[in-house]
């Protein structure tokens, strides 16, 4: 058996290829944990953002046709889509909090195809966003393992 087979990824559990590993070597674990700044940064902005447009689409759907789908069904299910994101700021620092909000999405376009188009427009840009912040997410910790950031790599704070 091989040096590298003996070595078992920390965050995965998965052998690490040597080749995989990032020039420096795998260095030590970061001085500032990027998954907690990536949570701060995109996590609570997208969700501030959101909370702000749902807000702006109910007073939306009140203006439009003379109030034709100001009905208690809409202000019901577009009032629970932005109360889920509310909540959502709870459990914001759960690891499973982005695929919660990323599903969420997927419920908001159904609501909209039922509601009105703008609201499924608004489910999709946010539905945009929460996969975009799924993919770089899955970079920083891709990157974590191999021990690629350059904060892996300073000296230990004496």
């Amino acid at each position: 058996m091989t040096s590298r087979n003996n070595n078992r990824d920390e965050l995965r559990g998965k052998p690490r290829v040597e080749s995989e590993v990032g020039p420096l070597g795998m260095g030590h674990a970061p001085a500032k944990d990027p998954l907690k700044q990536f949570t701060g940064m995109v996590l609570a902005n997208g969700l501030t953002m959101e909370v702000i447009t749902l807000v702006l689409a109910l007073l939306a759907l009140r203006m439009l046709y003379n109030g034709e789908l100001w009905t208690t069904t809409t202000i019901a299910l577009v009032g629970a889509w932005l109360a889920f994101h509310v909540i959502m700021f709870a459990f914001i620092k759960k690891p499973w909090a982005l695929a919660v909000i990323f599903a969420g999405q997927i419920v908001g376009a159904a609501m909209g195809i039922f509601i009105h188009w703008s609201v499924l427009a608004v489910a999709i840009i946010f539905a945009m966003l929460w996969g975009l912040a799924l993919y770089l997410r899955s970079i920083i910790v891709e990157r974590m393992r191999r021990g690629y950031l350059t904060t892996q790599h300073l000296d230990a704070p004496n």
